[in-house]
């Protein structure tokens, strides 16, 4: 059987489908935990769940990076990729602080939470970046210089050593 391809864009238009799909989940769930708990109550549970996410996906990463032979420095948390290379509009800032230095110009969750006015409680998942950093090696603090669902025309953020 001859093997099937498609290309790079319908590859990242897969990507972001899914991508929505999943934020609209997010949405769902935490609709539903707002209305079984009210809205405080619901911040802190998702709060708790986003750092265990990031401390989990953070540990496994560290795994990754260091059997492939990186240093153990928070700079070399993106050497293998953790996230769909395709689907997100990822792009190093120029002349940036370190290797760390991303903007994202396209997220199909924020597309979503956008959409559905859910910026608020998006933005929590948001925080996810910086729990993976914390995850992956305890000195390193990931730090949002900019983010969407906050206003701002694309997401900025780097790593820093932790003060």
């Amino acid at each position: 059987m001859a093997e099937e391809r498609i290309t790079k864009t319908e590859a990242a238009s897969q990507v972001r489908q899914m991508g929505r799909m999943m934020a609209s989940l997010y949405y769902h769930m935490s609709c539903q935990l707002i209305e079984a708990v009210g809205a405080e109550k619901a911040k802190q549970i998702i709060q708790r769940a986003i750092e265990a996410l990031g401390n989990e996906r953070g540990a496994e990463q560290k795994e990754k990076v260091v059997a492939a032979g990186y240093a153990y420095v928070p700079e070399n948390y993106g050497k293998i990729p953790d996230l769909p290379s395709l689907g997100w509009d990822v792009q190093p800032v120029q002349d940036g602080e370190n290797a760390t230095h991303l903007q994202i110009h396209y997220c199909p969750f924020a597309e979503v939470w956008q959409q559905k006015d859910f910026a608020e409680f998006g933005r929590l998942y948001c925080f996810i970046d910086q729990a993976k950093y914390r995850g992956f090696h305890p000195d390193s603090q990931l730090v949002t210089l900019k983010n969407v669902l906050e206003g701002d025309e694309f997401c900025e953020m780097v790593c820093r050593k932790a003060k």
